[in-house]
């Protein structure tokens, strides 16, 4: 049962730091003129007729795999928390961004584009980084824990953790990145042929 509640106590920050971002990418784009946020492309894949959805898989799995080793690394030091939480927090700023270009770009329509290619494309790109966001707050924390308390800290045990995480979150990027090489560029020419 304590498991459980701390794993929620990790949601509960994760989702803070998400949707605080995206809120103040929400206002933040409220400053900027219409020009330069409907030229702004900070989330979407572009979908040409050209566009070779094997290319767009291998750059979008290797993106995803630097991103989740770099945030898994952070996650062994001690100020990974603070690292993890800003990463989190840009996340969410560039998606309120996203959602007002799109807003601004396609007026009413724009409502449709992000319902339709915008979110489905944010949770497919969240979902590995939530998995090892999780270790890295969880390392990140015992790591700072024992460093305060003198305490032993379980090197074998916070690698097999760790490594778990990396498994499944490398399993997630590479479902995620052939979802976001196909059905997502289906929705995109979908969304762009209204």
């Amino acid at each position: 049962m304590k498991m459980k509640k701390f794993y929620e106590n990790q949601l509960v920050f994760i989702y803070l730091m998400l949707i605080g971002g995206c809120i103040t990418g929400v206002f933040c784009s409220m400053i900027l003129s219409r020009e330069s946020l409907s030229q702004m492309d900070v989330f979407l894949i572009p979908a040409s007729e050209q566009i070779n959805t094997y290319q767009t898989f291998l750059s979008q799995f290797f993106i995803q795999i630097l991103f989740i080793f770099c945030i898994a690394l952070v996650g062994t030091s001690l100020v990974g928390l603070f690292v993890l939480a800003f990463v989190l927090f840009v996340k969410g700023i560039q998606a309120g961004m996203t959602c007002m270009m799109f807003i601004y770009t396609y007026q009413l329509k724009g409502v449709l584009g992000i319902g339709l290619t915008l979110i489905p494309q944010l949770i497919l790109d969240l979902l590995p980084i939530i998995i090892i966001a999780i270790f890295a707050i969880d390392a990140s924390s015992h790591i700072m824990y024992a460093c305060v308390n003198h305490a032993k800290l379980d090197i074998r045990n916070e690698l097999n953790r760790g490594l778990n995480h990396l498994i499944i979150a490398c399993i997630g990027v590479l479902i995620c990145s052939y979802l976001k090489a196909t059905v997502i560029i289906g929705l995109i020419r979908f969304f762009n042929s209204f």
